[in-house]
């Protein structure tokens, strides 16, 4: 591993200017010219949450219910956050209710809608899962990596947040909503439930009962959506359809996609088949009942459609696209792509995305996933389950791979072994589409590494673990970083593969030290250190020396930084290791500074940055640079310390890099102060804290106290 830590720590001891006042100034300035300096100001700040989808156009009915819980809520205290469960049989239309209720509310929820689906392909949810989730989208930056911690930081983070909803959907046991309830005041908390949860009911929860559509209000809703003309043609078979799906809102649903899909079949025909449907089950209950509908729209799929059906319920993530599926079908992504299109117009999927890079992206609704794994359990031969999972886990490395490759070129290269050698992993146009791509599948990949690591498939967890690298680096998102790496390092250690444990420790001791456990980091690259001198392997130990020097130089012990630092370096130089060397001179160079000896950190920097260029590394190199116009500022240079940070503001600006691009807003803000240029420093301060409030919260707090220094 050759990446610096993330979010390369600042020195402990940089004295900054700082004034009191309203801290909401930020709000009011604006980028501009400060003198010679231009600055480029993107707007990062995260929107207020809306993540609850629109209500459909169809929806019917439910008024009586809608208007008693409405009022049942604001009859409540403003001291407790309400909560409302929504509970009734499969296929009832809970979610689409509860959608409507929080939608209704909006105006009295300022902080905004999230919404949390607590069931999935995997199972039920983590609840450190889910909260991890849910933090990040009201508090952005790294997180703590323990469950009882997150829980704490959630309850704190929306203790100081207007008042928020929160849609719950697919709960199973009432302490997922006991763990997942907001702090403080006024928020309010919708569950829907299978299950009426009655154990919440002593704690002042409403429960509210929903149950089919009676006739009148399922008539029209099939009037809503075939129109009053289809349904006034063939009356009797309105009647028989509304009596086979009993009123229940999906088994209507699937029918009316049925008949949209095939504008000239009859009705009835849809009827004939339900009913045949039926006939074949004696059971009447709503889950067998939208199971009845739900096998009528899978007896219209052709063979490869229906055959992915079955393979992609399967696996462990929660969505799928046209090259994954082709991965466990052995087609192509085009041919893939169709039979995804075809099973969305069957209403035995959901279009859930357009993705940039993954296309059209799919999932199956709650009772489709269970229909389709019974049908696979039936029709699938002995094994396909595992293979399914075996060939998306494939596709999954050798994509991750390409993006990592891609992405950061020094990390160092292990092997990659594959059952099955993906023929179509996805392609990625520029470093852009790698980033967006690794992004939006982290969550389907991290629950294919604890798939595999429960399958005892150890190869391909430590190798899924380390082609995420950039993705790590990038989102810190430490509570998964660290569950992540302690899975690859067991696994790797089972699988007998020295090399690949050192990297998941080393890379495990990052972690632990981006949420300030320094002694434990220390322990891992200790233990890194050791293994890479009894190997003889110079680059691991000069990558263990340099992460130790990061370690203790951020816990506040730059003496001892020093030392380890320097070895890191002589290391790097005997391997010529130019880009390694120029990595640990930008540390020195940040000692140096914190020591207060500016001339050697100027020296070191400087150095840094010219090797940083030659090598072809221009985000590090910026971040030489803006080092560099730190040293130069404290030595009292202002007017080279400007041009510097202007210059490695740009470069980060350019490169796309938000935390880097605040950072150097941060530093240019801090010479501004120190040359007494107190309006210039606010407003840089001001757009540095803007762009971190989308960020993290805790470099935001920082920037926060320093614009209160200056004012």
């Amino acid at each position: 591993m050759t990446e610096p830590a993330p979010g390369t720590p600042g020195p402990p001891a940089v004295v900054t200017n700082t004034i009191t006042g309203d801290s909401s100034l930020h709000t009011a300035v604006q980028a501009g010219t400060i003198g010679a300096l231009h600055v480029h100001q993107p707007h990062h700040a995260p929107p207020v949450p809306r993540q609850v989808r629109p209500v459909p156009a169809s929806w019917t009915d439910r008024e009586r219910e809608l208007t008693g819980v409405t009022e049942w809520i604001a009859a409540q205290p403003d001291y407790v956050v309400p909560v409302v469960v929504i509970h009734g049989p499969i296929g009832v239309g809970k979610t689409c209710f509860a959608e409507r209720l929080v939608h209704s509310l909006a105006s009295r929820y300022p902080g905004g809608q999230l919404h949390a689906d607590l069931g999935g392909a995997g199972g039920p949810a983590r609840v450190s899962d889910v909260l991890g989730r849910l933090l990040r989208a009201v508090q952005p930056g790294p997180l703590p990596a323990g469950g009882e911690e997150l829980a704490s930081w959630w309850r704190s983070s929306t203790a100081a947040r207007s008042p928020v909803c929160l849609l719950l959907d697919g709960v199973t046991h009432a302490d997922q909503i006991r763990a997942l309830t907001p702090g403080g005041a006024g928020h309010l908390v919708v569950a829907t439930s299978n299950r009426p949860l009655p154990e919440l009911s002593a704690e002042g929860a409403a429960l509210l009962a929903l149950g089919p559509f009676d006739p009148g209000a399922a008539r029209a809703y099939l009037s809503r959506c075939l129109g009053p003309d289809r349904l006034h043609q063939e009356p009797e078979a309105v009647t028989r359809l509304i009596v086979l799906t009993a009123g229940l809102p999906a088994g209507l649903a699937l029918s009316v996609t049925q008949l949209t899909r095939n504008p000239t079949r009859p009705l009835s025909a849809v009827v004939g088949a339900l009913d045949a449907s039926r006939a074949r089950t004696a059971a009447t209950s709503p889950g067998a009942l939208v199971s009845a509908a739900l096998d009528t729209a899978y007896s219209d799929l052709d063979r490869t459609a229906a055959r992915l059906y079955r393979k992609a319920a399967f696996l462990p993530g929660d969505t799928i696209d046209s090259h994954l599926a082709a991965a466990i079908t052995k087609r192509t992504p085009s041919e893939a792509g169709a039979d995804l299109a075809d099973l969305a117009a069957s209403g035995l999927l959901v279009r859930d995305t357009d993705h940039p890079v993954r296309g059209p992206v799919f999932r199956y609704p709650g009772p489709a996933l269970v229909h389709a794994r019974e049908h696979a359990a039936r029709e699938e031969t002995d094994g396909a389950d595992t293979e399914a999972r075996v060939r998306a886990a494939d596709w999954y490395l050798a994509t991750a791979t390409a993006a990592e490759r891609l992405l950061t070129p020094s990390h160092r290269r292990l092997d990659r072994t594959y059952v099955y050698a993906p023929q179509h992993p996805a392609e990625f146009a520029d470093r852009q589409a790698a980033r967006s791509w690794l992004d939006a599948q982290s969550a389907d990949l991290m629950a294919t590494i604890r798939s595999a690591y429960a399958a005892g498939r150890y190869g391909a967890v430590w190798q899924l673990v380390h082609a995420m690298w950039p993705w790590w680096r990038a989102a810190r998102v430490y509570d998964l970083w660290i569950e992540a790496h302690r899975l690859g390092l067991e696994a790797a250690h089972l699988y007998n593969h020295a090399l690949a444990e050192q990297e998941m420790r080393n890379a495990l001791g990052v972690g632990l030290r981006g949420i300030h456990r320094f002694d434990e980091a220390i322990g891992c690259f200790t233990e890194v250190l050791a293994g890479a001198r009894a190997r003889e392997d110079a680059r691991g130990e000069a990558q263990a020396l340099h992460e130790l020097g990061a370690t203790t130089y951020e816990a506040g012990r730059p003496e001892e930084a020093v030392g380890y630092l320097e070895q890191a370096r002589a290391l790097r130089e005997r391997r010529e290791d130019r880009r390694g060397v120029a990595l640990t001179d930008i540390l020195l160079g940040q000692v140096h500074i914190s020591r207060g000896n500016t001339t050697a950190a100027v020296d070191v920097l400087a150095s840094a940055r010219a090797a940083l260029i030659e090598v072809d590394d221009p985000h590090d190199a910026a971040r030489a640079l803006a080092w560099l116009g730190r040293a130069h500022s404290l030595a009292g240079h202002h007017e080279d310390a400007e041009q510097a940070g202007r210059q490695a503001h740009g470069e980060f600006v350019e490169h796309g890099s938000r935390q880097w691009s605040a950072r150097s807003l941060e530093m240019l803000g801090q010479t501004a102060a120190a040359a007494g240029r107190d309006q210039d420093a606010v407003s840089l301060y001001a757009q540095a804290l803007e762009q971190y409030s989308g960020l993290s919260a805790v470099d935001a707090e920082r920037v926060r106290r320093q614009l209160e220094a200056v004012q």
